[in-house]
């Protein structure tokens, strides 16, 4: 009968053990962190992804259109940019082509709240317009002001840009 009896050395409950806890700690951890990873995918949306697939074919194809229509015109520019007068020029051929105003857009790579358009006025010498001054690599496109036409191309430091319409296939 000594056996049935209750002895003092009899384990604690589980709930007072450390192991139960630890293994229940683990897949909770798990949950919170998927909760955190959730909330922060939906407070911040990646701008990269992009859901307007006929919008972009849009636009692709408006572009076309402007590369062909500039590559019809054959208009070709140089740009010049001048370091430390914030300051940028623009000559335009063939004399034929002689646009109300021409619009140059550059574009930043990565971010885009660093954009420019550059209203150009013409001048003696050909166009002008006033740009602060460039760091980096930017994508640049030439419009007239009726958007017939475009003519794009990349600067990386260089003070000057000659730009063509791509080689029709």
């Amino acid at each position: 009968m000594d056996h049935l009896r209750h002895r003092d050395d009899a384990p604690p409950p589980w709930y007072r053990q450390f192991w139960p806890w630890f293994l229940i700690a683990l897949p909770a951890s798990v949950v919170a962190a998927s909760m955190f990873t959730i909330w922060l995918a939906t407070r911040s949306p990646n701008p990269m992804v992009v859901d307007d697939y006929s919008r972009i074919n849009r636009s692709t194809e408006l572009r076309r259109e402007r590369d062909l229509a500039a590559a019809a015109l054959d208009v070709e520019a140089n740009i010049r940019f001048v370091p430390g007068a914030d300051l940028v020029e623009l000559e335009l051929w063939p004399a034929t082509v002689e646009p109300e105003g021409l619009q140059l857009r550059l574009s930043h790579p990565l971010v885009a709240e660093r954009d420019h358009v550059v209203e150009l006025v013409r001048t003696p010498a050909g166009w002008s317009g006033s740009l602060p001054p460039l760091e980096g690599r930017w994508y640049v496109q030439l419009y007239p002001s009726d958007g017939s036409w475009r003519l794009s191309g990349e600067v990386a430091g260089e003070a000057e840009l000659r730009l063509a319409p791509p080689a029709t296939p």
